[in-house]
C-alpha cells in the first residue's frame, strides 16, 4: 500500500508533459474565444454599416428636389443593399410627416402621415404615431414642419455559431428637407 501511495504522489507532483496536457485542455475554449471575438466584431460592424447605410439614404432624400417614386426607391434599396452587403435582402421604408397640432408638447402632439411607402416593409399610417414608440422616436418639430424618416432593416446571421442568434438589425434616421420645403411622393401639390 505505502508503494501504491508513493507512485500515486510520484505522479501528482511530476512536471514532465504537464503543458502539453494544459494546451489540450486550453485549446478548444481558446478557439472559442477567437470565434466568439469574430462573431460578436461582426455584429457590431453590420449594425454600425447599417446605421451609415440609414443616414446616407436619409442625407440623399434630404437633398431630393423633384417627386419620387417607386423606381427611385427601389434605386434607393439597392444603394441600401450595396452599402450594407446584404443586397436584396434589406429591406426600405420611407415616411414624411409633419406636425399638425401641439408641437411643443411631447406627449400630445399629433404627427400627420404626408406620405409612407416601402420596399418590404409597409407603410405606416397616423395611427402609428398616436402615441408610444414612434412618436417618441421623431424629434420635436414646430407647427407644420415637415421631416423625413427612414427606416432600413435586414437579418444578420452570426458568423459562428458562439451563443449569438439571428438578429434584425434595424436603424432608424429622421432628417429635415435641405433644399425644397418638401419630398414629394409621385407629383407635388402646391
Amino acid at each position: 500500500m505505502n508503494y501504491f501511495r508513493y507512485k500515486v504522489l510520484r505522479f501528482i507532483r511530476q512536471e514532465d508533459g504537464s503543458q502539453s496536457i494544459a494546451f489540450v485542455v486550453m485549446a478548444p475554449l481558446l478557439i472559442w474565444s477567437i470565434c466568439a471575438m469574430i462573431a460578436f466584431t461582426d455584429a457590431y460592424r453590420a449594425r454600425a454599416v447599417a446605421a451609415d447605410a440609414t443616414a446616407v439614404i436619409a442625407d440623399t432624400l434630404s437633398r431630393q428636389t423633384t417627386p419620387i417614386d417607386t423606381e427611385f426607391l427601389e434605386g434607393l434599396q439597392a444603394v441600401a443593399g450595396r452599402l450594407t452587403g446584404y443586397g436584396n435582402a434589406v429591406n426600405l421604408q420611407v415616411t414624411q410627416l409633419r406636425c399638425a397640432k401641439w408641437c411643443n408638447q411631447p406627449d400630445k402632439r399629433v404627427l400627420e402621415v404626408i406620405f409612407s411607402e416601402g420596399q418590404g416593409l409597409g407603410g405606416l399610417g397616423n395611427a402609428d404615431f398616436t402615441s408610444g414608440g414612434m412618436r417618441d422616436r421623431v424629434p420635436m418639430l414646430t407647427s407644420g414642419d415637415r421631416i423625413i424618416l427612414v427606416e432600413t432593416s435586414f437579418m444578420h446571421r452570426a458568423v459562428f455559431n458562439v451563443g449569438l442568434k439571428d438578429t434584425e438589425i434595424n436603424m432608424f434616421q429622421a432628417t429635415r428637407m435641405r433644399f425644397a420645403p418638401q419630398l414629394c411622393w409621385g407629383e407635388c401639390s402646391v
